[in-house]
């Protein structure tokens, strides 16, 4: 029972120092920005920290009388440079120094992970689909970006394997060291699943549920395996005793096989050659199932649907709404939706539900628009009417786009406000 407790207060102390962590690492990041803009002679205007990651985003407000371009440049820059020098800092003070209390040393581990993964995912993600500060960066000075993704590849395998050594030691404090090794791999499982589910929860569900769960488990499960054949793998390299229970029971039998036995011998061979076999096969599949996510990642984020209010007539028997509906398809592919299914609300009361079937292709990084007249229900005047009275029209108009890729139908989310008053002649 003492034994389960300390289990619990370790739990709850590490989440809650990874909490307190990741906010103290988003101050190091804007702190990084407004250093370079004091530096230049520029005013900070304002910070914002982020609590509510990754539902808001920290920023920090500056002006700087005619900025050059290697200025700006280095001012994008350093929110990432600071997270590099923190992340590698407290990586090596726990790497060298043995005799860290736990409760320091989770502080720093964490500091240092969330330090190298906001770095790491400006590089590698904006090598990509530039954004945020690595937009910034390329707008102002033009980096190659396969060096920007090269840079981020290095560091997230070189960190990615010293944080994991690292975290290992510190669950080794509570843990026996196999234990410990696994606890390692369901972190890294564990934490993809909480981006995934974070996403999943900030934009809706991008396709069928029954699909998303199978998706879902999928990558809890390789990411699992991923982490854990790194770590055995890096670690024989380096002749260190991390070992999976995989490669223990491998190892048992191989030494059962390894007699004078010519048969047996050859049954050890083969199945070294099917092993392999099935791993190279899992390897193809994996980068096939990385490439149709990244793909299908990138659809759901970068489209663009809007539907806007142009146009509101009372003067007909029957309200009418004139909608321009705008697609802009920034991806390197034809994008061919299914059909864009959408609720429209006055005021935050709901109007009218619409289907629109035969949507025109839009070509690669270009965008199409088109107008939709809408007629809205008798039914629903009193909504009108009491928008009259107010003064108020606040449209809203929230629907999906459905297009199909690998995964079946997957839902391009959009919602667009507007104010348009009636046109009454």
């Amino acid at each position: 029972m003492e034994r389960r407790r300390e289990y619990v207060r370790f739990l709850l102390t590490f989440l809650f120092l990874g909490f307190l962590m990741k906010i103290a690492s988003e101050f190091i990041h804007e702190l990084g920005h407004a250093s370079f803009v004091l530096m230049f002679g520029g005013r900070v205007l304002g910070m914002s920290i982020s609590v509510e990651w990754p539902f808001t985003l920290s920023y920090t407000r500056w002006v700087l009388q005619n900025p050059s371009n290697i200025q700006i440049a280095l001012i994008s820059v350093a929110g990432i440079l600071f997270d590099v020098l923190t992340s590698i800092s407290g990586q090596t003070l726990l790497r060298t120094r043995k005799k860290i209390q736990p409760f320091p040393a989770i502080a720093l581990f964490w500091l240092s992970f969330w330090s190298y993964l906001s770095s790491v995912v400006y590089l590698v993600m904006g090598a990509f689909c530039p954004f945020g500060d690595i937009l910034d960066l390329i707008c102002a000075v033009p980096v190659p970006r396969f060096w920007i993704g090269a840079l981020g590849a290095v560091l997230l395998t070189v960190n990615t394997y010293s944080l994991s050594m690292i975290l290992k030691g510190i669950f080794s404090s509570v843990l026996r060291l196999k234990r410990a090794s696994e606890m390692v791999s369901y972190f890294w499982a564990l934490l993809h699943m909480f981006f995934v589910s974070i996403t999943i929860v900030k934009y809706g569900l991008p396709m069928p549920p029954a699909v998303t769960a199978t998706v879902l488990a999928l990558i809890f499960v390789w990411s699992y395996f991923t982490a854990r054949w790194l770590l055995v793998t890096v670690s024989r390299l380096k002749g260190t005793e991390v070992k999976s229970e995989l490669s223990v029971s491998t190892r048992q039998r191989s030494r059962e096989l390894v007699v004078d036995d010519e048969a047996k011998r050859r049954n050890l061979k083969l199945g070294y050659a099917a092993l392999f076999s099935a791993t190279l096969i899992s390897l193809i599949l994996t980068g096939y199932m990385i490439n149709q996510y990244v793909v299908t990642y990138s659809l759901v984020m970068k489209t663009d649907i809007e539907i806007d209010v142009t146009r509101f007539d009372l003067d007909q028997e029957e309200p009418t709404l004139n909608l321009s509906v705008r697609l802009v398809n920034p991806n390197r592919n034809d994008l061919m939706l299914r059909k864009i299914e959408f609720d429209v609300h006055l005021n935050q009361k709901f109007m009218e539900h619409q289907v629109l079937g035969q949507i025109p292709i839009v070509q690669p990084e270009s965008e199409v628009s088109f107008y939709h007249v809408l007629s809205l229900p008798v039914d629903r005047m009193f909504t009108i009417d009491q928008a009259l009275e107010e003064g108020r029209w606040e449209w809203r108009i929230t629907g999906s786009g459905y297009v199909e890729t690998l995964f079946g139908d997957t839902l391009l989310r959009f919602t667009t406000v507007s104010t348009r008053p009636p046109n009454v002649e």
